[in-house]
């Protein structure tokens, strides 16, 4: 079973890329020989490899690790995002709900919400709000490609799911971003985000702390290409500049 600790680091790797033992030791606050344990737990799991004083992500700078890996990491920081996202949403609203980890803990919030109209291409999305109670809720799951170790369905434009809805709002997560834009780590993921946004009167993107400073091989879009971005802590100053110059609502937690 994963603990919050390989969590974290996985998380802390799959930003980094790589980090020494020290650096590890320090952000998970262990010990080097828990810090040892964890990283070959990890090695024979062949997520990172060993290196003499550190350890390497196993990717080629963009490697996808599993949706449950994702959904069991940052699950406090995805919470406090989830809480403010809900202030976008009202009754009677059509929404697109994107296949991220972070989506998954708006769903409680969102079955309370009466005359809801949701669509996603998250197979976990999709059965969490079928066990709702809310019998006023609609859900439409896209057709297309169940791709691998990512609960998502990868759709095409000849869909009739995704043709024939606009949205009032669109929620989406992103692998990273920095001062140039917003990322994801797989293709097909990029071009359906791509194509909902298109769709959304307004587009909001939900990305905790983690998701900052990180670039990835497929660019989403744009910061122009957002109405709001919604995170858990307030943001480094360069992105701050970034968001004002481009007139976005920009949401994270008051002390």
């Amino acid at each position: 079973m994963e603990t919050r600790r390989t969590s974290d680091l996985l998380s802390y790797l799959v930003k980094k890329k790589q980090a020494t033992s020290k650096e590890l030791c320090t952000h998970l606050h262990c010990s080097i020989s828990t810090l040892r344990r964890e990283l070959l737990e990890l090695e024979k799991r062949k997520l990172i490899r060993r290196t003499w004083g550190g350890a390497i992500l196993n990717e080629t700078t963009n490697m996808e690790y599993t949706y449950l890996q994702r959904e069991a990491s940052n699950i406090p920081e995805k919470k406090i995002i989830s809480e403010l996202a809900r202030d976008f949403i009202a009754p009677g609203m059509c929404i697109f709900l994107d296949s991220s980890s972070t989506v998954l803990h708006l769903i409680p919030l969102l079955v309370k919400i009466p005359n809801l109209i949701i669509i996603t291409n998250g197979l976990r999305t999709a059965l969490k709000l079928s066990e709702c109670q809310n019998e006023s809720l609609k859900i439409y799951l896209t057709g297309g490609e169940v791709k691998l170790n990512a609960s998502t369905v990868i759709s095409n434009t000849l869909d009739p799911i995704t043709s024939s809805f606009r949205f009032n709002a669109a929620f989406l997560s992103c692998r990273g971003l920095d001062h140039e834009g917003i990322y994801e780590a797989n293709f097909n993921q990029a071009q359906i985000k791509k194509e909902m946004m298109n769709k959304a009167q307004e587009i909001v993107l939900l990305a905790d702390e983690t998701k900052f400073d990180s670039t990835h091989f497929f660019k989403i879009g744009d910061y122009y290409d957002y109405d709001a971005i919604v995170t858990n802590k307030k943001p480094p100053k360069i992105y701050h500049r970034i968001i004002e110059k481009n007139d976005i609502h920009l949401v994270y937690p008051t002390e």
